[in-house]
C-alpha cells in the first residue's frame, strides 16, 4: 500500500467523522430549539413519568405490566399489583396513594361452565410512612360485589416492617406467634374502623369497628327494606338490636253515615 492510499483512506476516515459529529450537532440544536409544550391529538404509550427537574417520580400512570411496585421508605417491592393505574408520590419519593383498576371475564372450570366475572377500582389515600388510612372502591368477584368507603388504622412502617421480616424467617411455633403479636401492636395489621356503602349482601350499610377491627355498631338497611341497628361485643355477638315497631292500624268502621 502506498502512502498516497494510506493519505487518501485517512482522509475519507476523517471526513466520515465530521459528518457525524455535523449530524450529531445538528440533532443537539434540534432539540434545544424545540418548544417547551408540545401539543398532542393522541397518544399510545405503556407508561408516563411524572418528575420533577432532577428526575424524582411525582405521579405514575402505567398499565397492567409497567406498574411500579409499591415504595416505601426509600425502597421499590417488586410489583404485586398486576392492574393499570395512577401511583402518587410524596416529596421523598415514597407512594403517597394511588388508583388501580382491572377487569376480566369469568374462568372457564373443568366442568365447561364460565364463572362470574372479576372487576374492581380502587383509589386509596396513604398516611407519611405508612400504608392505606382511606379507599373508596368496588370490587366484584366470585359472584359477589361490594362498593364502598373504608377508612382504616394503620402503623408506620419503619415501626412495624423489622417484626414482619423477622415473623417470616422464623419456623411456626411460639416465638413466631410472639413476633406476630409484636407485629400487630406496632401497627402492622390493617385494621378497618369504618365502612359505608353496599355490602355483598346488598344491604346499604354504615359499619364502624373498633380498634382491633372488631364491628360494634351496624346501621343497615336491606334489599327488602328492613332497617336495623345492631350493637355487636368483641365476638361479634349482637347484644342489642333495634327495628322500627311492626304495627297495624286499626279497621276504620264501614257504616253509612247521615
Amino acid at each position: 500500500m502506498t502512502q498516497e492510499t494510506t493519505r487518501v483512506q485517512a482522509l475519507e476516515s476523517q471526513n466520515r467523522l465530521l459528518k457525524l459529529g455535523l449530524l450529531l450537532a445538528t440533532a443537539l440544536l434540534a432539540l434545544a430549539a424545540a418548544p417547551a409544550k408540545v401539543h398532542f391529538q393522541e397518544i399510545d404509550v405503556e407508561r408516563i413519568n411524572l418528575v420533577t427537574a432532577d428526575g424524582q417520580r411525582e405521579l405514575v400512570i402505567a398499565n397492567r405490566h409497567r406498574l411500579p411496585g409499591v415504595v416505601a421508605e426509600g425502597q421499590e417491592a417488586p410489583d404485586h399489583r398486576h392492574t393499570a393505574g395512577i401511583i402518587f408520590y410524596n416529596s421523598v419519593g415514597d407512594e403517597s396513594g394511588g388508583m388501580l383498576w382491572s377487569g376480566r371475564p369469568g374462568v372457564q372450570g373443568a366442568s365447561g361452565v364460565q364463572g362470574p366475572p372479576e372487576q374492581g377500582m380502587h383509589f386509596s389515600m396513604d398516611r407519611f410512612g405508612g400504608d392505606q388510612q382511606m379507599a373508596l372502591g368496588y370490587y366484584e368477584r366470585e359472584g359477589h360485589l361490594y362498593t364502598g368507603l373504608r377508612v382504616f388504622d394503620r402503623g408506620l412502617a419503619k415501626d412495624y416492617e423489622p417484626h414482619w421480616k423477622a415473623m417470616q424467617a422464623t419456623p411456626p411455633g411460639p416465638a413466631r406467634d410472639a413476633l406476630k403479636q409484636q407485629w400487630e401492636a406496632a401497627g402492622g395489621a390493617q385494621t378497618d374502623r369504618l365502612f359505608l356503602g353496599k355490602t355483598a349482601g346488598r344491604s346499604s350499610a354504615l359499619i364502624l369497628s373498633d380498634g382491633k377491627g372488631r364491628p360494634r355498631l351496624m346501621i343497615y338497611v336491606t334489599e327488602a327494606g328492613k332497617t336495623v341497628f345492631d350493637f355487636l361485643d368483641e365476638r361479634g355477638e349482637v347484644i342489642k338490636s333495634l327495628a322500627p315497631a311492626e304495627a297495624t292500624a286499626p279497621a276504620q268502621s264501614q257504616g253509612s253515615h247521615g
